[in-house]
């Protein structure tokens, strides 16, 4: 399939750009007695940004154009939030008269061509349209770095030797987000099915077919998170006080004083700032992690690992991250002084 470049990304061309399913008709149990008055989907991370807000976001940055929201619980609030369009995206409705399974409610919706399936609680910075570019079997799969849940012991005999925090063990989850280059490979493998589960009861038929395949997230640092509980929610809301979402990624400002300014910064693999400039702001970009080249009026620059270059007010540049690429940023303290040139996304 022959790719069209959109904002520094592989996206398939227009005739083959995939509709989105995502799973929104949950209770949420788990998150009760909050989910007894707001669908799980639309539970905010920060004022006025919800789970679906940033799931929407990446899928339309990703290419994607229309979204089918597959809801039950509590639908009338979210087709109020969303309507019929969104940013640009169109968005329509499937709701369960009473809950079907994964399976079942993805089982409805499906028509042909390609789709990317979502479940409804998962946050996270993986590309999308990466995941949709290389995905190299009928239906694909996202697998994320399992991390462990509890801090782990090194031990040498019976002394403790060491402690890992939380560490990132050698196996890979489902992440929660599918795409099959055709919807009815889904639908011929679970011909027989009605209801159900799609983890459970789809995904061993096509594996067992060969048509199973996995997009292996191998960056151990990005974020992926699915809120299932009180403190899934407190940690992400946590986090979410100082982090800003962008297209490429996301910034976190870790200081503003009337003297600096400290931000980190996350560039996706591919992806790009807009082609800026800043008034008065001064800034050193130092790379923490991974590789950059910076794109100037005239010339470029590559920066990998451990190097750094100040940017002096009025130079116009962009970073574009050649790998997912984690910067840290120290500035003079102007937080708004940016100027857009030209914008690679829509927004």
């Amino acid at each position: 399939m022959k790719r069209a470049s959109r904002g520094g990304r592989q996206v398939a061309k227009a005739h083959a750009i995939p509709e989105a399913l995502v799973l929104a008709g949950g209770y949420g149990k788990r998150l009760k007695p909050l989910t007894d008055t707001v669908p799980k989907p639309l539970i905010e991370m920060k004022e006025g940004y919800c789970i679906l807000d940033k799931q929407l976001d990446g899928l339309r940055h990703a290419g994607v154009r229309s979204a089918l929201l597959l809801t039950g619980h509590l639908h009338e609030k979210i087709e109020r939030r969303y309507g019929g369009s969104w940013h640009g995206m169109t968005i329509r409705y499937s709701v369960e008269d009473r809950p079907l399974g994964t399976w079942g409610a993805v089982r409805k919706a499906l028509g042909d061509g390609p789709v990317v399936i979502m479940n409804g609680d998962i946050v996270t910075d993986v590309d999308v349209g990466s995941l949709m570019a290389n995905g190299t079997f009928p239906v694909t799969v996202l697998g994320v770095p399992m991390r462990s849940p509890y801090g782990v012991l090194e031990t040498s005999g019976t002394a403790v030797v060491g402690f890992k925090e939380k560490p990132v063990l050698p196996y890979y989850i489902n992440g929660g987000i599918y795409y099959a280059k055709d919807a009815r490979e889904l639908l011929a493998a679970g011909r027989d099915l009605r209801e159900g589960s799609i983890e459970q009861d789809i995904f061993p038929r096509l594996a067992k077919a060969g048509k199973l395949g996995a997009y292996i997230e191998t960056d151990p640092d990005v974020l992926w998170k699915s809120l299932d509980s009180a403190k899934d929610l407190e940690e992400t809301r946590t986090m979410y006080e100082s982090r800003t979402d962008k297209p490429w990624g996301h910034e976190v400002v870790v200081a503003l004083t009337e003297k600096y300014l400290q931000k980190k910064l996350y560039i996706k693999e591919g992806h790009r700032t807009s082609l800026h400039y800043h008034r008065e702001k001064m800034e050193t970009l130092y790379v923490v992690k991974g590789k950059v080249r910076l794109d100037f009026e005239k010339g470029s620059k590559e920066l990998a690992e451990g190097e750094r270059e100040t940017i002096p007010p009025g130079l116009v540049h962009s970073i574009v991250a050649l790998r997912n690429t984690q910067i840290d940023e120290a500035s003079s303290p102007h937080p708004d002084d940016t100027v857009r040139v030209k914008d690679f996304y829509e927004r």
